[in-house]
């Protein structure tokens, strides 16, 4: 018998798939081996078992976390930017299923932007502890390259496949490129 964790793996999986309307009881009875009664016995509802399911994959795993002290910023800031990228290319499927859902289901945006507003709480404070210590210029908007910065990665790791034309360097070179471009617009020294 399917444990609740495999029936909510399951459930990610055939949303990432086939949405919120296309992942019936009855494809996910199907494709865990159970039957639709143990599904309501455990979530009650379908909306139950595909929110908690969503909440699970989008958010369950934490992404990466910059350094409380910044010291070298372009190798940090890479770093960081690359395990981030893999955080969502990881769960782009889910990721691309809630943004299409979206407009039906409101509900999907607490879901679907956790992980993305953590990133930019991180990047935020990491750049502004940059600032205090003299690592990056005074010019500039700190969170203006925050957001600047998670949205480029965001969009790179969901459109990378479907749109191959507008990603001429590959995924780390891009993200190098990236790092590198907003270091610069925040004045910082050559070699941080």
């Amino acid at each position: 018998m399917a444990t609740r964790e495999s029936l909510l793996d399951v459930t990610a999986r055939l949303y990432a798939e086939h949405g919120w309307r296309g992942t019936t009881t009855r494809r996910i009875a199907e494709a865990a081996g159970v039957n639709e009664v143990t599904i309501f016995r455990q979530f009650g509802s379908k909306a139950s078992l595909l929110l908690e399911a969503i909440a699970k994959s989008a958010g369950s795993r934490r992404g990466p976390e910059l350094p409380a002290v910044p010291g070298r910023l372009c190798d940090e800031l890479t770093t960081w930017g690359l395990a981030h990228y893999r955080a969502i290319r990881e769960k782009s499927g889910v990721i691309r299923a809630c943004l299409a859902d979206w407009g039906e289901r409101p509900e999907l945006a607490p879901q679907a932007c956790e992980s993305g507003a953590v990133a930019f709480a991180d990047v935020r404070r990491y750049l502004t502890v940059a600032r205090a210590r003299g690592l990056i210029g005074h010019e500039g908007s700190v969170e203006a390259a925050a957001v600047m910065l998670i949205n480029t990665i965001f969009m790179d790791a969901i459109t990378r496949d479907t749109l191959p034309a507008a990603h001429p360097h590959s995924s780390e070179q891009s993200i190098t490129l990236f790092v590198d471009l907003l270091l610069r617009g925040l004045g910082t020294p050559e070699g941080a």
